[in-house]
Formats: structure tokens, sequence, C-alpha cells
């Protein structure tokens, strides 16, 4: 017994003492790890290196490029951003550069380094802008520029600037101009993002592809449904400036100087034209499976819609008519806007609550508003069914449920209705749902 004890006091000592030196060892190496800054390698001189290593080279650019950027990879997968010391890190790849301007990887991995990696997104997109004026011809890194602008930096201007700079290219991908509609529509540039996505569907239509058509035509709908809001909402702004409150309805906003004499776009009139020009030109116009749920235009409507006759006969492409489909679809109009789904707009009175400004939803379709009803009824349908099981039976009133006044207002303007006997909580003004 005692041997046994002996044996394992000694098989412990041994473990501690090579855990213990193991451990010893790996902290003396993240020390040496720690004390040494990255990607500073015996290459990298100080300044513009680029241009010392282009004579040291011989004539050798390429060769020596593509050693350090070997290099490169290594220092990065060896050593990662221990120290984010971003000045080396961008010398480095500023020199691989200089001396192979066209090394397409060595913009867009030096810009994940810099910015994704090492948290110098500004630096990171001016190596982008100084690869996008050596490859004149790829889209790949202005696409890249736009990348960062918009999802990472949040600045639209230089998003849209990067956008046009992408569409210019000759390798550009079909789908970038939808890309490059969604930035406008960010940036609040609704005239230039409807008109991209008119551009897809006439792409569409000359493709006979009924999903590209089904994805024009939502995305043109969510241009307007945010342009229209935005007329709205800055009504909404003058109407609460002019009496010190907010409005009851949308008919309180409809004479505001916002709502007076603007141009706007009507989904029924872009439907109707792409049919009439997809008509004259021999084409099968927009898929029936696309159309519902889209406001569709009117038999006036439709007759007072004209199309050049001039434009048919010189042009067999929908794409080419882009313009004039897009030029009439805009209406002159005053008051409330047409919703691009038919439904007409209202004020969601549940939303009046949030600051204004701070609620998008303050404004919606009909459809929207019963969508958002049904969210609103699901919710505390499912506390008042946790509180039953809590109490054993059914909450006597909603303030037993929520242990306080249930004060959130029905979006209709109607009441909520709770019946105690069966727990059932109800709209008036949609009781069906």
């Amino acid at each position: 017994m005692r041997g046994r004890l002996l044996q394992n006091a000694i098989l412990l000592a041994c473990f501690l003492g090579f855990f213990g030196a193991a451990v010893a060892i790996q902290h003396r190496g993240l020390e040496n790890v720690r004390k040494n800054p990255p990607f500073v390698e015996t290459w990298l001189l100080s300044g513009r290196s680029g241009q010392m290593l282009s004579v040291m080279s011989l004539r050798y650019d390429l060769v020596t490029a593509d050693f350090l950027w070997l290099r490169a990879i290594q220092s990065f997968g060896g050593r990662g951003m221990t120290n984010r010391d971003w000045k080396p890190v961008y010398n480095m790849f500023d020199t691989i550069t200089e001396l192979d301007p066209y090394f397409q990887e060595a913009y867009t991995f030096g810009n994940m380094v810099i910015g994704d990696e090492g948290g110098r997104q500004q630096e990171g997109l001016q190596l982008l802008e100084k690869g996008m004026f050596k490859l004149l011809r790829q889209y790949r890194i202005p696409f890249e520029g736009l990348y960062v602008a918009n999802w990472q930096m949040r600045d639209m201007k230089k998003a849209r600037w990067f956008s046009r700079m992408t569409l210019r290219r000759k390798d550009v991908p079909d789908w970038v101009p939808r890309v490059a509609g969604y930035i406008e529509i960010e940036a609040g540039e609704f005239y230039i993002g409807f008109s991209r996505f008119v551009g897809n569907l006439m792409q569409a239509l000359d493709a006979k592809d009924a999903l590209l058509e089904g994805m024009a035509l939502q995305k043109a709908s969510e241009t307007l449904h945010k342009w229209n809001r935005r007329l709205m909402l800055q009504a909404v702004d003058e109407y609460t400036s002019r009496t010190g409150r907010l409005p009851a309805s949308l008919q309180d906003i409809a004479a505001m100087p916002s709502l007076q004499d603007y141009e706007a776009p009507r989904i029924s009139r872009l439907i109707g034209l792409a049919e009439l020009y997809a008509q004259a030109l021999g084409k099968p116009g927009i898929s029936d499976e696309v159309l519902p749920g889209y406001t569709l235009p009117s038999p006036g409507e439709l007759a007072s819609l004209t199309i050049s006759t001039t434009a048919t006969k010189e042009n067999r492409s929908m794409m080419k008519l882009e313009d004039l489909v897009f030029r009439g679809s805009l209406v002159r109009q005053s008051g409330i806007p047409q919703s691009p789904d038919g439904s007409p707009y209202m004020l969601n009175l549940s939303r009046l609550g949030f600051r204004f400004g701070e609620s998008k939803d303050l404004i919606m379709s009909v459809k929207e508003a019963e969508a958002d009803l049904k969210s609103l009824l699901a919710a505390a349908r499912f506390v008042i069914e946790q509180r039953e099981k809590e109490l054993g039976r059914k909450p006597k009133d909603l303030r037993e449920v929520f242990y306080a006044d249930f004060k959130t207002t029905e979006p209709f303007g109607g009441t909520w209705t709770y019946n105690p006997a069966t727990g059932e909580f109800k709209s008036s003004s949609r009781p069906n749902l």
C-alpha cells in the first residue's frame, strides 16, 4: 500500500513538473511574440520602400513582388495582428503594389488585413482606391470599396462613388446594378434607385426570366414605398411644427407643402408601360405569376399611357427603353400618394408613442398595419397564456397579466377586448384576427 502511494506521488510530481515546464515555455513564447511587431520583415525599408526595391530588383520587379507576397502571407498567418500597428502593414502592401501595380489580390487582401483585422478602414480604403485606378477594367476592387464604405464605414457618399465606379467596369456582373440600386436607396436617392430597378425589370423582360422580373418589381415597390413614406414623414414634421401636436390621421397632413405638386412614380404606370412596350416589340411581357400583390393599371389609366413608336422601331431590346419607361412612370400629383400594393396608406396609431423619427413604421399601408396588428395580438396572447399557467386559472383582467393597465394603442384606432371566461384577447377593429 505504501509503495503504491509513493508511486502515485512520484507520477503526480512528474506530471506537475512537465506541465509547469510546458506552461512556462508557452508563456515565454507568447512574450516573445508580443515584443515583436508583426509584419516588420528584414526586406521592409522605411518610407516608399517600393521605389528602392524596384531599383535593387534589377528589373525583376514582378518576381520580387511575388516573393514579398509569400512573405506577407506567412507573416500574417504566423503572427496575426498581435500588435495592431497599421503603418508597417500598409507599407508592406504598398511596396508590393508599387512593384506590381496590377496585383489585384494584394489590394483586396491588404484591405482585409489593414481594415477588417487591423481596424483601420480608412487606410484599407486608400489601398483599394490605389488599385482601382490601376486595374481600370476590373470591377472587383471598386466593389470591395463599395462594401467597405457602406457596410463597415457607413459612409454613403463614398459608397455611392465606388458604386458608380463599379458599374463602369467592363467585367461587371449583371447582379451589381441591383446592389447599386440598394446603395442609392439607402442614401435616400430614391429617384436614381427606382431607375436602377426599372432597368433590372427591362433586363429581365429581355431574358424572359420570371424570377428576375419578380425581384425587380419587388425592389421597385420597396423603393417607392420608402419614397412615399419619406414624403409623408416630412409632411408629419411640417404638421407638428405648425400645430404643436401629432396628426390623428393622414388626412391631417394631406395639405402640407411636402405633399403638394410633387413628382413620384407609380407602380401601376410602370407595369402598364412595360406591358405596352413588350407588346410592341413582340415580347411576352411580365409573367402573370409575378403581378399579384401590385397595383395594376385601371382601364382608364392604361388608355392614357402612350409609347414611342419611333423608339420601338429603332430598338428591339427592352433594355434600350429603360429611360422611356422610367420617365413615363413618373406622375406629378398632390395629396397622399398611392401605395405600391394597392392598399391605402394609414397612420399606425400604435407607433405614436415613439419619438418622431425613431420609428420607421409610423406610416404603413393597411396590409402592413394588419400584419403589425397580428404581431401585437400574438405577443399579448402569448403573455396571457404564460400568466394563465402561472395562476392555474384564467386571469381576471389584463392588469393581472401585465401588472399595469394595457395602454398600447390599437393600430387602427380601435380598442382591445379581453374575455376573462375564455381568455380571448382581440381587437375591435379586426375581431377576426
